[in-house]
Formats: C-alpha cells, sequence, structure tokens
C-alpha cells in the first residue's frame, strides 16, 4: 500500500504541476490577467512550498516529495515572473 501510495503522490504532483500550464498560458498571452497577479500572494506560497521541500529533505529524508514540492515551486515562480515582468514593463 505504501508504494502505491507513493506512486500516487508523485502523478499527482506532476498532474499539479501540469495544471499551471492554462493559467500560464493565460498570463503570456494576456497583459492584463499579469497585471492582476498577486505578487504577495505568489511569494507566499513560494515560501511555503519551499519550506515543505526543506522539510522532505532535512526531516523526512523523502526526495519524492521534495522533487514534487520542487516541481510545483518551478510553476508558482513561472506565474510570480508574470507578475513581476508586467509591473516593470508597465512603467515604461
Amino acid at each position: 500500500m505504501e508504494q502505491v501510495l507513493s506512486v500516487l503522490y508523485g502523478a499527482s504532483g506532476i498532474a499539479a504541476t501540469a495544471l499551471y500550464l492554462p493559467q500560464i498560458l493565460k498570463y503570456h498571452r494576456d497583459r492584463r490577467a499579469r497585471m492582476s497577479i498577486s505578487l504577495v500572494a505568489w511569494s507566499g506560497w513560494i515560501a511555503i512550498a519551499a519550506i515543505g521541500v526543506l522539510y522532505a529533505l532535512l526531516v523526512a529524508r523523502n526526495p519524492l516529495v521534495a522533487a514534487v514540492a520542487g516541481m510545483n515551486i518551478v510553476a508558482q515562480l513561472t506565474v510570480l515572473s508574470y507578475g513581476i515582468a508586467a509591473r516593470f514593463r508597465g512603467r515604461e
């Protein structure tokens, strides 16, 4: 059972990361959508996920959990970068 749950956890992490793609594509196409990104909220979610990665690596010693959280951080950083870029480009 533990093996099945481990596989499901890894697969769900990949699925969760993939679910960011439609929103990222929207941000890529729509400047107004990029301007609506909350920099505070996304920064907070990234910080929380980073704590999860550290916990997985240093306490639980579970690289699978760390990798899943890390994949989500990459997607979250992509969203955050769109929000930041929209604000810098908006001042030009």
